[in-house]
């Protein structure tokens, strides 16, 4: 882009009646004007810009509009009035085409009067950006004629560009053009456009002192009078304005409303048109790049094990990358929430390199954390560069904590360690969290929360205990919002539907046929289905071992397959069971297996006749659990993970391709015996591009020493699901087993005492597999700031948000696919979303006096608001109850029926159709 630095407008004497003319014209509605942004980087435009409606794109293989939603508008940038330098489709532009020079940016000015420049434009430049699937075009430079030409010569420039772009429209029809400017020739073009922009309206980009300033009062009144000019055609004006990359675009939203406020589509950015920037939207970005130096497994790494659920927590996806697999490519102002280096002492191959990244990211804008033993993986030039002193190791006689903020001492007290002492002195303007003095005169400021992110050194973030239990020294949900600058908003949660918490159940397949150790001794599966599915008749989701139930000498137990394959039929057609698969083998060290150490009996169970076929577990034992035991009704829509539940990813994106989530692997264990939330896993793991989505909580077997006793142990399930509740509720629900549990009356009897809990909590029940949907959809919502509240994308799955209560209030009125909110005691709201895939959430700071949804024990998938009240579908698996807010002299209607006026209600389906009238409102 060309800017007004570049080209001043020729700004006259504006009277004060032209003024009120135009100020007269009434812009679009806000409502309906389309977000747009802006991407001139290279490679993939990041994904944030999935959250504007229209986008404009420097054309490329990346960068097609396949590369983005449908419901986008891809527009390809074409600079039309002069050539852009370093693209080779103007190489060809002939000399006679060429009538100056733009000194500043370095292109050459395109004679638009004579028709052959004009048909170079439209054959070299536009159509074949138009054969790579472009439909909209953001025409650039369209005066700079203006620069080199006057009188005759210039009105001959204006006839070309208005020839020029008929020609484009004659030749192709749907083509949706932006101009920007061009407002000299707009009475003749207007028709031909979607939009018009300018940039620079209140902060501009100086290419000639490369700097970025204050646009003049004076340029600034000009500009607004020809925008006016410009929606007098009912064009949407749209205004660029250019900011420097502060952390976390610190002024952009608020310079992008004021454009806004004045009826313009904004968009503010960076000079390099490469940041996520700031519009009618702003996208939130919530990935937190994690660099990490553990050479083990992804898993078994701090950053991952310990890193990861917090920030899950906060609503931010975390995004691992190894250093020894090389740097990523440099991060773009707005691309990352914030970088992370989780530094365990392992060596760093390129040191230069990571700080020449990591001072790339602080120059983005982007707030970075230091963990660990970093102080030797990052030169000179970056702690010169964050203005921080190298941490240097040295002799200390002994060590005491001189002052610690109220943050650290998180799960248990911190200890001075003289043998980690560090030297070393937080940044001018840090707020220091630990600061440790040795008695010789040494000074170690171990944690601060700096200018630019923040830094923790070892051994102030985690111990590991003798046992080799976990505790956090450091309060990391604290840690992150404060080093990131994680800005107030609502996220995306996994753990609660419709305002109450998410209950499912599922068993693996281990022990379907064993035999009851207690009259009348029927298998395990018979007795689990009598005494537990019958009984509580909630969802429940059970799965088989095929090699457990192949007939004849196929199988691990011809005698039982018969009995074993008649009970499968029984469980798979009950109402309220979900078919699940536990392999065909149930390998146990998935690694190993897939290494080729296919040992039957030691890595999986040795099915005769059977070698290890990763399409036969993740797959093939699904179809013949179908074809076998299914009802016709029904088919297996889960794999459920066996042994360590680690498959690689070829092994979990087979799954996804046959269409089938999958659950295991990580499991939560917090409970008084350990009772710290390193005990509690993320919500999953990527293999590949795949998500291997991990069990909420951990089954039967942690609880009762690996099945060795007690066998009552199961009891303690309720510690986890009460410490995973409270202070912050960090899991659903998940009443994880496996068949063999209902062989022991004490394991069976607790397993009841569970369920028993289970029905004295507000719940939402629910699948795993539906649970699996919606974590998948956790790492796909977009969120952005919009107006006065927040817009929220692509969440169909997941339906619940978590909202701290300082932004105040949902206006149930103004927002579109809310259906309403719960309380917590916890600082947060639980907003109610219903699907839609694009959902706002408006905000006001008063208690909402429409009516609206408390909670229920089903998903809402249908909310629709008007003026006497609302109308809601609900859709879940067991008999729905709503509670209902400022109902009281409302008409009410519950599937069709009219019902008394009552805050609670109570439908004997497991729909529900509610309808809320209220006179007078």
């Amino acid at each position: 882009m060309r800017l007004d630095s570049v080209r001043h407008l020729l700004v006259t004497a504006i009277t004060g009646a032209l003024t009120l003319l135009f100020m007269s014209v009434l812009p679009v509605h806000a409502s309906s004007l389309p977000s747009v942004g802006f991407y001139y980087g290279g490679g993939a435009a990041p994904a944030a810009f999935r959250d504007f409606d229209w986008v404009v794109v420097n054309p490329g293989n990346e960068r097609l509009p396949s590369a983005f939603s449908p419901q986008q508008k891809i527009f390809a940038y074409v600079s039309i009035g002069e050539t852009t330098p370093g693209d080779d489709r103007y190489a060809q532009l002939p000399k006679s085409c060429v009538l100056g020079q733009n000194a500043a940016w370095g292109g050459k000015i395109i004679d638009l009067a004579q028709p052959q420049c004009r048909d170079y434009l439209l054959h070299k430049i536009i159509d074949p950006i138009w054969a790579e699937g472009y439909r909209g075009f953001f025409l650039d430079t369209l005066d700079s004629y203006e620069a080199v030409t006057q009188g005759a010569a210039r009105k001959a420039q204006e006839q070309g560009l208005v020839d020029l772009i008929a020609a484009i429209k004659a030749a192709h029809p749907q083509a949706q053009l932006i101009a920007n400017r061009g407002f000299t020739v707009l009475p003749q073009i207007h028709q031909d456009l979607a939009a018009v922009l300018a940039e620079s309206l209140f902060r501009e980009w100086d290419q000639a002192s490369h700097s970025y300033r204050e646009v003049s009062e004076t340029n600034r009144q000009a500009l607004i009078t020809e925008l006016h000019k410009a929606q007098s055609y009912g064009l949407p004006a749209i205004v660029i304005d250019y900011l420097p990359t502060k952390l976390n675009r610190e002024g952009w939203w608020e310079d992008a409303q004021k454009i806004r406020s004045l009826g313009f589509i904004p968009y503010v950015t960076n000079a390099e048109l490469t940041a996520v920037g700031a519009g009618l939207r702003e996208p939130m970005p919530r990935h937190v790049l994690i660099l990490y130096n553990s050479t083990g497994p992804e898993e078994y790494s701090e950053a991952f094990a310990n890193g990861a659920m917090p920030l899950e927590y906060l609503g931010y996806i975390p995004q691992f990358q190894r250093l020894a697999d090389g740097l990523p490519k440099v991060a773009y102002p707005g691309e990352y929430a914030g970088v992370v280096l989780w530094s365990d002492g392992d060596p760093i191959d390129d040191v230069s390199g990571l700080s020449h990244w990591l001072r790339e990211a602080k120059k983005a804008g982007i707030p970075i954390l230091l963990l660990g033993d970093f102080q030797d993986d990052l030169d000179s030039g970056f702690y010169q560069a964050v203005n921080m002193s190298r941490p240097v190791s040295m002799a200390a006689n002994s060590a005491e904590v001189a002052s610690a903020a109220k943050e650290m001492n998180y799960e248990m007290p911190i200890e001075a360690s003289t043998r980690d002492f560090l030297a070393v002195t937080a940044p001018e303007g840090s707020q220091v969290w630990l600061h440790v003095l040795d008695t010789a005169g040494g000074s170690e400021d171990a944690a601060a929360i700096t200018p630019w992110g923040g830094y923790v050194l070892s051994p102030y973030i985690l111990r590991t205990l003798p046992n080799k239990d976990t505790r956090w020294l450091i309060d990391p949900f604290a840690l992150y919002r404060a080093a990131l600058r994680l800005p107030e908003m609502p996220v995306p949660d996994t753990t609660t539907e419709s305002g109450r918490r998410l209950f499912m159940a599922h068993t693996d397949g281990d022990g379907f046929v064993s035999r009851a150790q207690f009259p009348p001794y029927h298998i395990a599966a018979e007795v689990y289905m009598h005494r537990i599915l019958e009984k509580y008749k909630l969802p429940f989701t059970g799965s088989v071992i095929v090699g457990d139930l192949l007939p004849g000498d196929r199988g691990l137990y011809p005698a039982l397959a018969p009995l074993g394959t008649k009970v499968a039929r029984e469980v798979f057609r009950l109402p309220y069971v979900e078919i699940g698969s536990h392999m065909w083998s149930h390998p146990f060290n998935w690694p190993a297996i897939e290494a080729g150490k296919d040992y039957p009996g030691i890595n999986l169970l040795p099915v005769p006749g059977y070698k290890f076929s990763p399409y036969m577990e993740a797959v093939g034992a699904a179809k013949w659990i179908d074809k076998h035991l299914a009802p016709p009704d029904k088919q297996v829509v889960i794999d459920q993970w066996s042994g360590d539940c680690e498959p690689d990813a070829q092994v979990v994106g087979l799954a996804y391709g046959a269409g089938l989530m999958n659950i295991n692997g990580g499991d939560s264990y917090i409970s008084k015996k350990d009772p710290s939330i390193t005990a509690v896993p993320p919500i999953g793991i990527f293999r590949g591009k795949w998500l291997q989505v991990f069990a909420p909580d951990a089954n039967e077997d942690y609880f009762t020493n690996q099945w060795h006793g007690p066998f009552w142990g199961y009891i303690n399930v309720i510690q986890t699901f009460e410490m995973t509740n409270k202070p912050h509720r960090l899991k659903p629900i998940d009443i994880y087993t496996h068949w063999y549990t209902a062989t022991k009356l004490a394991s069976l009897s607790a397993l009841e005492k569970v369920y028993d809990w289970v029905l004295t909590q507000s719940i939402t029940p629910t699948y795993v597999a539906n649970y699996a949907h919606i974590a998948n959809n956790f790492f796909t919502i977009h969120i952005a700031r919009q107006g006065d509240g927040f817009w929220i994308g692509n969440a169909t799955d997941l339906r619940e948000l978590r909202m701290p209560k300082s932004l105040g209030y949902p206006n149930i009125s103004s927002s579109s696919g809310i259906a309403g909110y719960n309380d917590t005691p916890n600082g947060a709201y639980y907003v109610h979303m219903d699907g839609q895939d694009s959902v706002y959430l408006a905000l006001q700071p008063s208690v909402p006096k429409v009516p609206y949804i408390i909670s229920a024990n089903a998903p809402i998938s249908a909310f629709q608001e008007n003026a006497g009240g609302f109308t809601a579908q609900l859709d879940g698996f067991v008999p729905v109850q709503l509670h209902l807010a400022n109902i009281q002299g409302c008409q009410l209607q519950l599937n069709g029926k009219v019902v008394a006026s009552s805050a609670q209600l109570q439908s004997s389906a497991p729909h529900a159709r509610v309808d809320v009238h209220c006179p007078g409102t």
